[in-house]
């Protein structure tokens, strides 16, 4: 089951990676629409390709995961057929909304799955795979959509559409599942007080944020930037880069983590969210040189905090129902990853390369503070009360 789940990722990921990068040069070029409108609808496809996440549960829980799954795929094929015929910008913004729905409520339905296991080790180890299979997805993907990009425009409509209703029909394939129950003995108690969840919640997005700043504002930037001096670069490259790396090292990476102990795997899972939130402060988008090594550096700490950000949304969860974490967490991660899109658009130069990176480090720096306090404290208090 779990192999069929993630195979239908993987459609769905070849369809979103060859539609969203190129989304919205496509709304400019093909509709004409000025970037402040365009900034918007990228905004809002983002946020909703998140807040779904907030009752996909409730969904599964009602029709199980396989319904959810065929109509979700059929609800964003439809849509995104729909913005080859419209040119309002009101209904191109419904269009993007309902495509945001549409893989919001099917991606988490992969994540939910797998966050079924409750051993952490097993759940890094899923998610890891998962991962794997997203970024061979968008490596082909990328290549697609910018072949599409640079010869036929209708294909960055067309062809996600036809994956997806593909998708859609391949998961019929799959058993007719709800979620689990709530298994009473994993409810004794929380590891984490709601103040730590809220603290891991805000510095797990900033991650996300800078995918939303980087990736999925990558064609826009190569674009803006490109001149006669870019040589040996293209889009379609560049995501073949990230996804070759995190294919041939992901799993080994975390079979390596996972055998260090556990302070030493925060503090490297720590270092990687700072390490890619100052990365932009090093590299630009007008050689191609630093856009290579942009990706290599953001890939590599893509390969630590991806699997952990989910595994540890279900490990620090402060409430009954562990998977509404998760829920939540993906929730967050999406309005970050929307923000964070948006002023990729939106930024100048300084605002780009020293401002948003040099404030990220800082609030990183922060919360981490924040939360080694909170820590402490919940070790005193533990310690006073094994005392008395």
């Amino acid at each position: 089951m779990i192999n069929k789940i993630i195979t239908s990722r993987f459609f769905s990921g070849i369809s979103f990676y060859s539609f969203l990068p190129f989304y919205s040069i496509y709304l400019i070029n093909y509709k004409n629409m000025i970037e402040s409108n365009v900034a918007i609808i990228l905004f809002i496809f983002l946020f909703i390709s998140r807040a779904c996440s907030l009752f996909t549960h409730y969904i599964i829980d009602y029709i199980g995961y396989k319904l959810t799954l065929i109509l979700s795929y059929l609800m964003a094929s439809v849509a995104i057929l729909s913005i080859y015929v419209i040119n309002s910008f009101s209904f191109l913004l419904l269009a993007s909304a309902i495509i945001g729905a549409g893989f919001s409520i099917a991606n988490v339905c992969t994540s939910l799955f797998i966050a079924e296991n409750n051993n952490h080790s097993e759940r890094v180890k899923n998610f890891s795979l998962l991962n794997v299979a997203v970024n061979i997805s968008s490596a082909i993907g990328g290549v697609i959509g910018d072949w599409f990009y640079h010869g036929f425009y209708s294909g960055i409509i067309m062809l996600p559409a036809t994956v997806m209703l593909a998708s859609s029909l391949y998961s019929y394939t799959l058993q007719n599942i709800k979620q689990s129950k709530i298994n009473p003995k994993n409810e004794e108690k929380a590891l984490s007080t709601f103040m730590e969840w809220i603290v891991f919640v805000c510095y797990s997005s900033m991650s996300f944020f800078m995918i939303g700043l980087i990736l999925r504002n990558l064609a826009f930037h190569f674009e803006v930037n490109n001149n006669e001096t870019i040589r040996y670069v293209s889009v379609s490259s560049l995501f073949a880069l990230n996804a070759a790396i995190i294919i041939f090292l992901q799993i080994k990476s975390t079979s390596l983590l996972s055998a260090q102990r556990t302070d030493l795997q925060i503090f490297i899972y720590k270092l990687s969210l700072i390490v890619v939130s100052v990365l932009l402060l090093i590299f630009n988008f007008q050689s191609a040189l630093s856009m290579y090594l942009l990706i290599v550096l953001f890939t590599l700490t893509e390969l630590i905090w991806s699997p952990y950000n989910n595994s540890l949304s279900i490990d620090k969860c402060p409430f009954k129902n562990k998977k509404l974490s998760l829920s939540i967490c993906i929730f967050f991660w999406g309005l970050a990853e929307s923000l964070g899109a948006y002023m990729g658009i939106i930024a100048n130069t300084y605002q780009l390369h020293f401002l948003i990176p040099f404030c990220s480090s800082l609030i990183l720096i922060f919360l981490f503070c924040i939360e080694g306090l909170l820590t402490k404290r919940k070790r005193n208090e533990n310690d006073y009360i094994s005392g008395v």
